[in-house]
């Protein structure tokens, strides 16, 4: 019985300094101490804090549209007989772009005109009528005043008169019908060319694509080309519910292209939506973009990075230096004098290009960027760089 308890009790100390050794974790910094109980410094790289000029800007990315793009087409039926443009042209105001075969619509106006010529030719002579007509009126009605003539006589030339007035309306109206037919048989002719036009001051435009080639027998309204205005360009972006009210018309915007790595081009926002898609809670954002030199091209892939607001002289630090100790956000400032570090809680504001904003407490010196996790309050470092990314 007395040795079962001392194999108990010899069980119970090896389980002890099994548990020792091998489960229970160190104490934080036992891991740190030098031999003879004194605490290592910690390896760290620092970075100044600066008093720099600061853009807060969001970047989305969209696709580029033509400022202004319409489809040409013709207001009457035939076939193309000639297209004198191609993708990629420019044209101006009344350029000729397409010809339909007009060999009909020549002969339609010729008998128009024929019949209009006709036309004039009744009504001049139905005008003369009129006139002797009413020089007959007259004479009769004085004789039958002196009773020279008859009542009879007068009524019959009263009744010329009248027929000759009625001739003269139908001549004149059958004139007018001739000559509405001609307008329209000239208007059908003038459709057969079809010319470049346009409602605003554009110097050009261009042929973005075609959609017809020669012999093809169209209808009205059946699209032939493009036009389209990229003197300026659009940039279209779809904006989340975070950050649509914080996009305003007016706003300055950076484009840029993976066609022009080593460029970027400016912009501003022209129009935003009033109101968000419900299927994706976005909102589209339109970017107008000069574009000059012709470089951007509908259908691009860009990215558009949108200044909310811009800040100068500010107290700021490299974003790295952020750090969390017993769920506070701060930063670690080095003292060069004791070689150690102070946790400081501080307030941030906007970010830019890697740096963070602090707005409270004012800050002098460098702060840890690479090493913070090891850290505590007042713990011994030794610098190894000076945090350059």
């Amino acid at each position: 019985m007395k040795h079962r308890w001392i194999w108990i009790i010899l069980i119970i100390i090896l389980a002890i300094v099994i548990w020792k050794v091998v489960v229970a974790k160190p104490e934080a910094g036992d891991n740190q101490r030098r031999p003879g109980g004194m605490m290592q410094a910690i390896p760290v790289e620092l970075a100044p804090v600066e008093i720099r000029d600061m853009v807060e800007r969001s970047t989305f990315s969209g696709s580029l549209e033509a400022k202004h793009k319409f489809l040409v087409a013709p207001k009457g039926s035939g076939q193309l007989q000639k297209l004198h443009v191609n993708i990629g042209q420019r044209v101006r105001k009344g350029d000729l772009l397409a010809q339909l075969d007009d060999r009909l619509m020549q002969q339609e106006y010729l008998r128009a005109n024929a019949a209009v010529e006709v036309a004039r030719a009744n009504a001049g002579q139905a005008e003369l009528s009129l006139e002797l007509a009413f020089t007959e009126l007259e004479r009769t009605r004085e004789l039958v005043e002196r009773s020279y003539i008859s009542q009879s006589e007068f009524d019959h030339a009263n009744s010329q008169y009248a027929g000759a007035l009625a001739q003269d309306s139908i001549a004149k109206a059958t004139l007018n019908s001739a000559l509405a037919a001609l307008n329209t048989a000239e208007l059908q002719l003038s459709f057969a060319k079809i010319t470049a036009d346009w409602s605003d001051d554009a110097e050009y435009r261009v042929i973005g694509e075609r959609f017809a080639e020669e012999g093809s027998q169209l209808s009205a309204g059946t699209p032939i080309v493009s036009l389209m205005d990229i003197s300026s360009v659009i940039a279209v972006l779809d904006v989340i519910e975070q950050d649509y009210n914080r996009v305003k018309i007016g706003q300055n915007a950076t484009i840029y292209s993976d066609s022009y790595p080593d460029q970027s081009f400016t912009g501003k926002v022209l129009r935003i939506a009033p109101v968000l898609q419900e299927s994706s809670r976005q909102a589209r954002i339109e970017i107008e973009v000069p574009n000059i030199q012709a470089m951007l091209k509908p259908g691009m892939f860009v990215r558009v990075a949108i200044s909310f607001q811009t800040k100068a002289g500010v107290q700021a630090v490299d974003e790295r230096a952020l750090s969390k100790l017993r769920g506070e956000q701060g930063v670690f400032l080095h003292d060069p004098e004791s070689a150690t570090v102070n946790f400081i809680a501080v307030k941030t504001g906007i970010s830019s290009q890697g740096h963070v904003e602090i707005v409270d407490p004012p800050l002098s010196g460098e702060v840890v960027v690479l090493g913070q996790d090891m850290l505590d309050d007042g713990r011994k470092v030794t610098v190894q760089g000076r945090g350059e990314k």
